[in-house]
C-alpha cells in the first residue's frame, strides 16, 4: 500500500502544478490568510516578451531611452512576481490587467530603483465604480494603507491611459496614493517629502482662493494628499505645461520622483524628427 501511495504520489503533485499553470486552480487556493482568492501573473514573461508587450499596450514606454526601458522591464517583472490581483462582483482579471496595473506601478516609480510598494501587495479590480463604507460613497478608486490594497474600477483605470494627456488618470491617482503612503512614512524620505510639501502648500493656498496659475485641477483643492496625487497625474500627462506653469513645484515633483518627464519628452520629440529625417534622406537616396 505504502508502494502504491508513493508511486502515485508524484502523479498528483505534477497534476497539481499542470492545474495552476493553466489557471484551474489558483496559487491562492492553497492560502488560508490574506492572499486567499488572489492570484498572481501566470508565466512572467522573459525581457524580450515584455518589451513587446509594453511597446503595444503601454504609451509611456515608447518616451523611454534604452536604459530606462531597462529599468522599467526589471521593475515591472519583480511587481508582478510580488502583487495579488482579484476581481470583485464577477469580475475575472487578465494577465493583461495585471500586467497594466503593476507597470502603472513602475512607471511612478521608475525613478526609485529598489522601491517596489511593500505595503501594497494587493490589488481589487472592479468591473465598474464600486460603494464603499469607508467613504459611504461610489467610487473609481481606492488605497487602503491599513490593509495594503488598492481598489480599482477597471473601466475608469482603461479611460484614464485612452486619453494621455487629459490630465486624468485613475491608475496614476490611486498609485501616487500608494506611493505616498508607503514611500514617504519612511525615515529616509521624510526629509525629501518636506522639501517638496514646502513648495507645494503654498500652492495649494493660493489655489483655495483662486490665485495664481489654475493649472492642476480643482479636486487638487481638497487636501496635501489629493493635491500631490493630481500633481503626479499632470506630471507625467502635461509635464511640460506643467513646467511652464508651475516651475517651482515642477522642480520639486522631479526631486521627489527623481524623473523629469518634459526632458523625456522633448529627447523623444528630438529623436523621433531625427528618425524621420533620416528615413526621408534615406528615400531620396534610393531614388536618385
Amino acid at each position: 500500500m505504502e508502494v502504491l501511495f508513493l508511486l502515485i504520489l508524484p502523479s498528483i503533485f505534477f497534476l497539481v502544478l499542470y492545474r495552476i499553470k493553466e489557471k484551474r486552480i489558483p496559487i491562492s487556493f492553497f492560502f488560508k490568510g490574506k492572499y486567499h482568492g488572489f492570484i498572481q501573473y501566470n508565466l512572467i514573461p522573459n525581457d524580450f516578451e515584455l518589451d513587446e508587450l509594453m511597446l503595444k499596450n503601454f504609451a509611456f514606454y515608447h518616451v523611454l531611452s534604452d536604459s530606462d526601458r531597462l529599468q522599467f522591464r526589471r521593475k515591472l517583472s519583480v511587481l508582478l512576481k510580488s502583487k495579488w490581483f482579484k476581481g470583485r462582483d464577477g469580475f475575472e482579471v487578465s494577465n493583461e490587467m495585471m500586467l497594466l496595473v503593476a507597470a502603472t506601478m513602475s512607471q511612478i516609480s521608475l525613478g526609485i530603483p529598489a522601491f517596489t510598494f511593500p505595503k501594497f501587495d494587493r490589488i481589487v479590480l472592479f468591473p465598474k465604480r464600486f460603494y464603499s463604507e469607508i467613504i459611504q460613497h461610489d467610487l473609481k478608486g481606492l488605497t487602503i494603507f491599513k490593509t495594503g490594497v488598492v481598489l480599482i474600477s477597471w473601466p475608469d483605470y482603461q479611460q484614464g491611459y485612452s486619453e494621455p494627456t487629459d490630465k486624468l488618470n485613475l491608475g496614476l491617482h490611486e498609485m501616487a496614493h500608494a506611493l505616498f503612503l508607503d514611500y514617504f512614512h519612511s525615515k529616509h524620505m521624510r526629509i525629501m517629502y518636506s522639501n517638496w510639501l514646502t513648495v507645494a502648500k503654498p500652492v495649494l493656498a493660493s489655489m483655495k482662493i483662486n490665485e495664481g496659475p489654475q493649472f492642476l485641477r480643482d479636486y487638487a483643492k481638497s487636501n496635501i494628499h489629493e493635491f500631490w496625487a493630481v500633481c503626479v497625474e499632470h506630471f507625467f500627462e502635461a509635464p511640460i505645461q506643467f513646467k511652464e506653469q508651475l516651475p517651482e513645484l515642477y522642480k520639486a515633483m522631479c526631486s521627489v520622483l527623481n524623473q523629469d518627464m518634459a526632458i523625456r519628452l522633448m529627447q523623444f520629440s528630438i529623436d523621433k524628427k531625427s528618425i524621420i529625417s533620416s528615413n526621408f534622406t534615406n528615400k531620396q537616396s534610393d531614388s536618385l
